[in-house]
Parts: structure tokens; C-alpha cells; sequence
């Protein structure tokens, strides 16, 4: 880009699986940027509900259609075929705040830094966001490697240079849940210079069937198997930035003895040495910080008994 009145292309991708309900939102608040030099690409994994009816409707959609092996797997399909020189990507039940697309166009003047993140918010139900909004994700472009670790990168509120994914990958469609946090991480371990806007991007819909926020207990398992997976392989590299190796640490750390606990709790004994095992591989003095917390809970416990 050479300067603020040139209007970079922007392509924006869509994973979609049977989002009958709200995809046609989704494709609304795309249209409602009123951005002359978009795409927006939908890669459908095969819905049956009438998903395909509604994208009918949008003459403007280039829509891929097929089998694929999970999310990750759908959007590495888009950026094949992406023209744009900016990428951003919307969940098919989240939806663009107003007056995104613009805010990109001013923001990301520098050609050096190769990403933006502005501000995104979780609510629950269909009408008034300011109203039903349940939290707030803010300022992970100024440090991405604390969200990316111990907080939430919110990678919906990001838009990326497509030379990017030439330099550090697309997605590792291996993960079915957390591979959008890994490819996060992998980023800000790069050192690719990223920045920060204050805007309101993304509004993530919290409901029953979203990936992200059901909050059941099959999804849980699978972030938690994932998560183990994922810090367990970047601890083991040698290139780890200093920072890094910290936070992921502090990361794995939390996360085991969360679910080590939960287990007893449980009396699921067989995933309580899992974790515990998985607790003690990057930290050894796991197993002391594992007692200490279930003496808290133990206590705590008795006291609401008492």
C-alpha cells in the first residue's frame, strides 16, 4: 500500500458447517462495510440443513464446497485461493461490528507490520450486543504472546497481510479445536512486528452450538488434549523465544492442575494421572503446586459443608 486513499483488497473467509441459523448474519454484517474492494470466500464442509439455500442468495459468495477435515482444514482451502492482500476470518454464527473494514484500511499503513487486531466482545442472543454482551477481549496486539499463552488472542478480531501465511504457515489442521490459538502463538513467536487498534471488530454469538463458547464437556476434553499437545511440542523447541518458554509454561501449568483437580473431583482417577503426568513432564514441582491446590479446594469444600 502506498498510502491512506488506496483501498487494499480484503477477503474475508468463512468455515461453515450447518449454520442455517445465523451464516446469513454473518454474510450481512460483511456486506454492511460498504468496502468496494472485498471477496468473501465460504467453505462449506457439507451442511445438510440448508445452509447451501441461504448462500444461494449471496451472488456476491464464492463458495467452495466439499468434505473437509475439520475448520483448520476449511480455511487453508480459502487462503489457497484468497486474493486479497488482507485476510480476515468470521465464524459463521459472529458477526463484523460496523465500519471495520475501513478502520483496517487506515490503521494498517505500515507495510512492515504484518498484522492488526481491534477489539472483540462475546454476547449472548440476536439483537442488541451493547445490551447482551458478556465479555470483552481487548489489546492482544500489544502483547500476543500473553494471549496467545495465558489469554485470548481472539483471532476473529484480527486481520493479517496474506504474505504472512507465506512466512509462518497456514493452519495445522491436526488440531480440531485449538488450532487457531496455535497458529496465534506461532505468530508471535515469529517476532513479525503485529499491532493494535482501538475498534470493536468481532462479536462472537455465545449459544449452544458454538464451537468456541458451548462450554460442554466433550469440547472441554478435547481443548484440554490439545492444549497439552500444543505447549508440550513448543517447550521442547530450542528457538523458543525466553518470554515464551515462560508463559507456556505458566499456561501448561494452570491448565493441568485445573483439570487435575477436576478430575479428583470427579473420582476419574484414569484422567487424573494423565494430567498429573502431563503437570510434572515441563514442571517439577508440579506435584507439590497439584497438593496445595487440592488442600485449598479440599478446605474449601469442608467450609461449605460446615
Amino acid at each position: 500500500m502506498k498510502g491512506q486513499n488506496t483501498r487494499p483488497r480484503i477477503s474475508v473467509i468463512t468455515p461453515c458447517l450447518n449454520g442455517v441459523r445465523y451464516v446469513g448474519e454473518a454474510i450481512e454484517s460483511v456486506l454492511k462495510q460498504d468496502y468496494p474492494n472485498m471477496e468473501h470466500i465460504v467453505v462449506d464442509g457439507g451442511s445438510t440443513d440448508g445452509t447451501l439455500e441461504v448462500l444461494s442468495r449471496y451472488h456476491h459468495l464464492s463458495v467452495l464446497k466439499g468434505p473437509d477435515r475439520g475448520v483448520y482444514d476449511a480455511l487453508n482451502k480459502a487462503l489457497a485461493v484468497a486474493k486479497g492482500e488482507l485476510i480476515g476470518i468470521l465464524n459463521s454464527d459472529d458477526r463484523y461490528a460496523d465500519g471495520v473494514f475501513a478502520a483496517v484500511r487506515n490503521h494498517l499503513t505500515d507495510e512492515k507490520v504484518m498484522a492488526l487486531a481491534g477489539t472483540a466482545v462475546s454476547f449472548r442472543g440476536s439483537a442488541n450486543v451493547s445490551q447482551d454482551e458478556v465479555d470483552r477481549f481487548a489489546d492482544a496486539g500489544r502483547d500476543l504472546l500473553y494471549h496467545s499463552t495465558l489469554g485470548n488472542p481472539a483471532i476473529n478480531a484480527w486481520f493479517f497481510r496474506a504474505g504472512l501465511f507465506s512466512q509462518i504457515g497456514g493452519f495445522d489442521p491436526t488440531y480440531k479445536v485449538a488450532g487457531d490459538r496455535e497458529f496465534m502463538l506461532r505468530l508471535a513467536c515469529s517476532g513479525l512486528p503485529c499491532a493494535q487498534m482501538p475498534k470493536l471488530v468481532c462479536q462472537y454469538r455465545i449459544h449452544p452450538g458454538s464451537m468456541t463458547f458451548a462450554g460442554n464437556e466433550e469440547i472441554g476434553e478435547t481443548v484440554a488434549r490439545e492444549h497439552n499437545k500444543m505447549t508440550h511440542d513448543y517447550l521442547r523447541r530450542d528457538d523458543l523465544p525466553k518470554r515464551g518458554r515462560y508463559l507456556i509454561r505458566q499456561a501448561r501449568t494452570r491448565d493441568t492442575l485445573r483439570l487435575a483437580i477436576r478430575s479428583a473431583q470427579q473420582h476419574d482417577w484414569r484422567r487424573l494421572i494423565v494430567y498429573c503426568a502431563a503437570g510434572t513432564r515441563h514442571d517439577l514441582i508440579w506435584p507439590l503446586r497439584f497438593a496445595k491446590r487440592a488442600i485449598a479446594a479440599l478446605s474449601s469444600g469442608l467450609k461449605a459443608i460446615n
